[in-house]
């Protein structure tokens, strides 16, 4: 029912909201995005070998249509952190989906 004034007017569209609903089934077997993988440069502005986390300016990633930002990113735990420093430029690889990725690989700039 919809307020209009002082008065109530019926709004009816010719369907119940159960039978509209049943538009929407197989939604709850759709798949999450594919993940990608994405190569890039950047420097190391923050590391934290403890908690496996490193913070990259890093320039645009076409492949995943991602700016030139800054960010922290967890790290695989294949990765040796140990390679690299605060302040240095790398060359890196992440994989993920959406705004979630994951630094994959991480080696000194060529």
């Amino acid at each position: 029912m919809l307020l209009l004034g002082v008065g109530l007017v019926p709004l009816t569209t010719g369907k119940s909201v159960a039978q509209g609903m049943k538009d929407m089934r197989g939604m709850e077997n759709s798949k999450p995005a594919a993940s990608a993988t994405a190569k890039a440069t950047g420097t190391v502005t923050a590391l934290n070998a403890a908690d496996r986390k490193v913070t990259l300016d890093h320039g645009a990633i076409p492949a995943i249509k991602w700016p030139p930002m800054k960010m922290e990113f967890a790290v695989a735990p294949n990765v040796d952190l140990s390679k690299v420093t605060t302040g240095e430029k790398v060359d890196f690889t992440l994989s993920g989906s959406g705004s979630s990725y994951t630094v994959q690989s991480i080696t000194p700039a060529k």
